[in-house]
């Protein structure tokens, strides 16, 4: 026999959520960011030994960087982990952090739409120069793939974020969320 709630118990019902899987989306890609700027860092620190002075201070600022976007990344996790357990204290957080991330996506895309003819002539320069070398040449073409579907990923992502801060604020899911007793 199942136990129902009263129609007036606090927390809506649990159904199926769009926001939800946006929110496991989320924390998959943060997860898959967290992978990526670990293997980074392992990699740069594997080739210290190799390094001259000058380029052990930028290998610095590379793993820098990569600790900061890992750090970053294992706080999206947490924030989504505590949305998907529907923790009060996670969802105004992931608001914000998804307002950082929109922030980040419009800088970052701006910067390599801006950067595209260079990075198009670029490589549209060394795909001539490469005549037969077909290795070379993917790795190329690769690259442009790469740089495009990017930058659609960032379009993408602009919306889709907004639409969760703002759905995060609704109260049909504001209620959903359990506080700390």
């Amino acid at each position: 026999m199942m136990a129902t709630a009263p129609a007036g118990a606090g927390h809506a019902p649990r159904g199926f959520a769009i926001w939800r899987v946006v929110v496991w989306l989320l924390l998959l890609l943060a997860a898959f960011g967290c992978v990526q700027y670990l293997n980074h860092a392992q990699l740069l620190w594997a080739q210290r030994a190799n390094l001259s002075p000058t380029d052990t201070v930028a290998m610095h600022h590379m793993l820098a960087w990569d600790i900061a976007y890992l750090l970053a990344a294992f706080a999206i996790i947490v924030l989504c982990a505590g949305c998907i357990l529907r923790q009060a204290w996670a969802r105004m957080p992931l608001r914000v952090a998804t307002g950082v991330l929109v922030l980040w996506a419009l800088v970052s895309g701006g910067m390599m739409l801006a950067r595209w003819p260079q990075f198009d002539r670029a490589s549209a320069d060394a795909l001539a120069q490469l005549g037969h070398d077909a290795i070379l040449r993917n790795a190329v073409v690769h690259a442009r793939r790469v740089y495009r579907i990017t930058l659609a990923l960032k379009a993408v992502a602009i919306p889709v974020l907004l639409w969760l801060a703002w759905r995060l604020g609704t109260p049909a899911v504001s209620m959903q969320f359990r506080h700390r007793r």
